[in-house]
């Protein structure tokens, strides 16, 4: 799963394939494996509470800063990224693999589109008595029967031709307790949120690795693509964006570039199609640097629409991988020259056909929908080796994949309009406990290719070598990451039935390893840097510990420095770029080992000024250069820094025009805090509670003393190993709902989600949407219980796996919540993806029970609160049939106060068509007519209620 601007959301999103048509019988198959997806992030100001006591103490504004890193945080795009958490409990062992000398591994994101709506409000003033002489008074006091008349004709003309205001912009009163809201800015609107007005600026780059380390490029606002040498202190136009043209003088509409690793061709793409969430078929150009006249010359004759997948160039030189119709190709570098040299035909009919096996279920060298969407969140399955003499690559049969088909009503995705017999997609899908696809790992020997005389006509198998998987069924085998640990060893990380949860295959091509570094759980239970020495060494020596994790994978190995570059959630909510010292020797590792001491403190390079927050960070090939992203809790920046020059820093983004706009506009202010809350289980008879990070998105100025009550939405996620309590900058629907509305927005990271260890992660194993239902409900009492909070208007909403828990939260019946909002929630587990679902809650036919009680199935809480829903028709990820299945217990159950939305051929970001921003606009509709505006005065019979603390 995953997320959009809402929320994550799972995975997926569409196009076609095809398979058979028979239904298998359910395998009888259980297997464990490493957790993949994390939710959205979010969030701005920072301020921390602790929370830990029952007792509300939200009034008194004390912050325990030397308890709380106060300047965590992180800020994000509009546009936002779906970012890996890491491994998962005892599965995280398969955490991913790092090769020592291939680099990292880059883990797949999605850009998210920012979730906004905006009404507008009317401001009511409150008018008061001049004061003035008792005879004054008196005299008003003898005309106020006749005045009151008078005056309520007078306020409705001008409320009625007044300008509409934000309800947060009140007037000053002579009240203790009401408060000026930011004086003359302005309010967001749906509008700025939709037309990009908040979107951060920022620049992708790309190292070249044989240029020297410190040179990229990046691609300019003109289109240009710009060469830079850090270490020459130059820059130059390498492409200007008017020359890349055809052979016909015809200029290139192109949407991405790769530069290959000898800066001498550049691969551009054309007419880009989605195919599922993160694949796409486009039209490839190659374009010369090095000739006195480049035209760009296509790879194979255009073709609408495209028919290659993926293409990769080599780590060194400019030999090029790529996927046309489910079969891999390679050209070689010395066929590429030949081709430049001739100028005649397509190039790619020089490429050597590595499989000839291809199918609508069968490929290589790029993943199906289930491995694209769960394990890689990537095109593709190509692994080149570190010198370019091999290339390592998965092949996929899904001949026994059940398939799973949709209709598509209208094909056209921005008019209305369709034909008479709808169409429909085919994609093979595997469900909880039905078969996956087989899979299988090759090699590719380039080196022998070249050795070979230009005539043979040497078939692929002889060029390739397939790797077996000793004593493991191909049926019941998942791969999850492939990495070379050396130039002449791979290691693939691999998940089978009911084994320990660390298995990997190695096979030498024939030297011995020099090891590797992984992501694992660590004695502490949390996600840490293990080295393991030789390849297949059962035990790890840990280069970091603590209570703390590691996010992601390692971002470089710096081998000349003896350095490891990784990102470290320290604390949870924040992400610094670390340093740990690398052992140079056996004989220094093996001391580490005997010693049993603590592995040495990580050093932190982005506590730039003494500013921490929230970072991503990219780190040249030969580790003396770094791009730091700073995300939050500030508005974010890129700058470059050196290793070796502590005075170096360049900037490449500010966001300067963006500080100087938002300056102009009101802001929610947010509180942090790390809330304890019972678990509901019991330890040596005493009663356990569980500490939960919590976020309040608060309306500008809010009235804390009582005298005024806040309706309260939750806004849930919660996923397995995914985090929505992070210090990002945002500007989003969140955000749009307390400054426009007066809503107190509320995010909760609750059991089963990341960054708190292995205990925090892995409470849920069995029964998802349970326990992290049960702490949702737990924080909301609390909540419920202050003093500014009218416990009468509490509600949830969330996508995806937030629509599944927003479900489960209405169905606990539990009187807290009084209206709940799920967009294409899961609602059954067994229709959901084996590779998700079965790493969670095992199979159905291992853990029926667990499915039945995860699953949305009891209706008396639907009875009992508002509920709208909303889901896809084209969904390929979170199908449609959930959300029908919901509809029909709700039917036979009699549920009559909800409404419900299908959005014709949206997938699951349900984008199709001007989808989202209905969405938004019919979200934002049915909490305000349900819940009404925020921040209304406390009326007698409130006054009345039991005192709050």
């Amino acid at each position: 799963m995953s997320s959009y601007t809402p929320l994550p959301v799972m995975p997926g999103e569409s196009s076609t394939a095809a398979g058979p048509s028979t239904r298998p019988s359910r395998p009888d198959r259980s297997f464990l494996s490493r957790l993949l997806v994390v939710p959205d992030p979010f969030a701005p100001p920072v301020e921390w509470h602790d929370s830990r006591d029952e007792a509300d103490d939200s009034s008194n504004s004390g912050i325990e800063e030397d308890e709380y890193d106060v300047n965590a945080g992180r800020g994000a795009d509009a546009k936002r990224d779906v970012e890996r958490a890491g491994t998962d409990e005892e599965e995280e062992d398969l955490g991913w693999t790092e090769g020592l000398l291939s680099g990292t591994k880059t883990k797949g994101t999605e850009a998210r589109k920012a979730r906004l709506v905006t009404p507008v409000l009317t401001l009511v003033q409150k008018l008061t008595l001049p004061p003035g002489p008792v005879q004054r008074r008196l005299a008003l006091l003898a005309l106020l029967p006749t005045s009151l008349i008078l005056l309520s004709f007078l306020l409705f003309s001008t409320l009625s031709s007044s300008t509409r205001l934000s309800t947060s912009s009140l007037l000053k009163s002579d009240g203790p307790h009401t408060y000026v809201g930011e004086a003359g800015k302005k309010v967001m609107s749906l509008d700025e949120l939709r037309n990009g007005t908040f979107w951060t600026e920022k620049v992708d780059i790309e190292w070249l690795a044989e240029a020297g380390d410190g040179v990229y490029s990046q691609k300019t606002s003109s289109g240009s693509i710009l060469l830079t040498d850090l270490n020459a202190n130059s820059s130059r136009i390498l492409v200007e964006g008017d020359d890349v043209r055809d052979g016909r003088g015809r200029k290139l509409d192109w949407a991405r570039f790769k530069l290959s690793a000898d800066g001498k061709v550049v691969l551009f793409n054309t007419d880009w199609t989605k195919v599922w969430r993160h694949s796409t078929l486009s039209n490839f150009h190659l374009f010369p640097l090095t000739s006195s006249s480049p035209h760009a010359l296509p790879l194979f004759p255009t073709s609408h629409p495209p028919k290659t997948y993926t293409a990769h160039f080599s780590p060194t030189s400019h030999h090029l991988a790529f996927v046309r119709e489910n079969d891999l190709y390679v050209l070689p570098a010395e066929e590429w020259d030949e081709a430049e040299r001739t100028g005649e035909g397509a190039v790619g009919e020089r490429a050597v056909r590595v499989t000839r096996d291809a199918s609508k279920v069968r490929m290589s060298g790029r993943p199906p929908w289930v491995y694209e969407e769960e394990i890689f969140s990537s095109d593709s399955t190509l692994y080149w080796s570190p010198s370019s003499s091999y290339l390592a690559f998965l092949s996929f049969d899904e001949s026994d994949v059940p398939i799973y088909e949709y209709p598509v009503y209208n094909s056209n995705p921005n008019e209305v309009g369709g034909e008479e017999y709808p169409g429909k997609v085919e994609v093979p899908y595997p469900k909880a406990g039905y078969p996956n696809p087989l899979v299988t790992i090759h090699i590719l020997s380039l080196t022998h290719y070249l050795s070979l005389p230009r005539s043979s006509s040497a078939s692929s198998s002889l060029l390739t070598l397939t790797l077996p998987f000793t004593d493991l069924s191909p049926s019941d085998t998942v791969i999850t990451e492939v990495a070379w640990v050396s130039e002449e060893e791979v290691l693939s990380q691999t998940i089978v039935p009911l084994l320990p949860p660390s298995s990997a295959t190695s096979a030498p091509i024939p030297s011995y390893p020099p090891g590797y570094l992984d992501i694992v759980p660590s004695r502490s239970g949390y996600n840490h840097i293990a080295y393991f020495s030789p390849a297949d060494a059962e035990e790890p020596v840990f280069l970091t510990d603590g209570e703390w994790e590691v996010d992601g994978a390692i971002e470089r190995v710096d081998l000349q420095r003896g350095l490891v570059y990784f990102i470290g959630a320290r604390p949870s909510t924040s992400r610094r770029l670390l340093t740990v010292p690398l052992p140079r020797s056996l004989l220094e590792l093996e001391s580490l080992r005997s010693s049993g001491t603590r592995p040495a403190e990580p050093n932190s390079l982005t506590e730039v000024n003494g500013e921490d927050g929230y970072h991503s960070v990219s780190v040249s090939p030969g580790g003396g250069v770094w791009l730091v992203n700073y995300e939050g809790p500030g508005l974010p920046w890129q700058k470059l820094f050196k290793a070796d020059d502590p005075s170096f820093s360049l900037t490449l983004t500010d966001n300067a025009a963006l500080s100087s706009l938002d300056a102009q506009y009101q802001h929610a202010n947010l509180v942090y805090s790390n809330l304890s809350i019972p678990s509901g289980e019991k330890r040596r008879g005493e009663d356990e509670t569980v500490e939960v990070n919590v976020v309040e998105i608060r309306p500008p100025r809010m009235d804390e003393s009582g005298r005024t009550h806040y309706p309260v939405l939750f806004q849930v996620y919660g996923g397995p190993n995914s985090q929505m309590v992070n210090t990002r900058w945002q500007r989003d629907f969140q955000h749009y709902l307390s400054i426009q509305h007066n809503y107190i927005i509320v995010r909760i990271d609750p059991r089963g989600t990341g960054f708190r260890g292995r205990k925090f992660r892995t409470a849920v194993r069995g029964r998802l949407g349970q326990l992290e239902a049960r702490d949702v409900i737990e924080t909301a009492r609390r909540w419920a219980a202050r003093k500014y909070v009218d416990e009468r208007r509490v509600g949830v909403w969330g996508w995806s796996y937030g629509g599944f828990l927003t479900s489960k939260i209405i169905e606990a019946n539990s009187s807290v919540f009084s209206l709940g909002m799920a967009v294409a929630p899961v609602t059954d587990w067994r229709l959901y993806d084996s590779l998700y679902t079965e790493r969670y809650m095992f199979t159905p036919a291992h853990n029926p029970v667990g499915y039945t009680n995860s699953s949305v199935h009891k209706m008396d809480g639907f009875k009992h609160a508002h509920f709208a829903l909303a889901h896809g028709s084209g969904d390929d990820n979170v199908h449609f049939q959930q959300s029908a299945l919901l509809l029909d217990r709700m039917t036979m159950a009699e549920v009559r106060d909800f409404r419900f939305r299908m959005f014709t051929d949206s997938d699951h970001s349900i984008s199709t068509r001007n989808a989202y921003w209905e969405l938004m606009r019919w979200l934002e509709s049915f909490l305000v007519d349900k819940f009404g505006e925020g921040g209304r005065p406390k009326t007698r019979t409130q006054l009345g209620d039991r005192e709050k603390e």
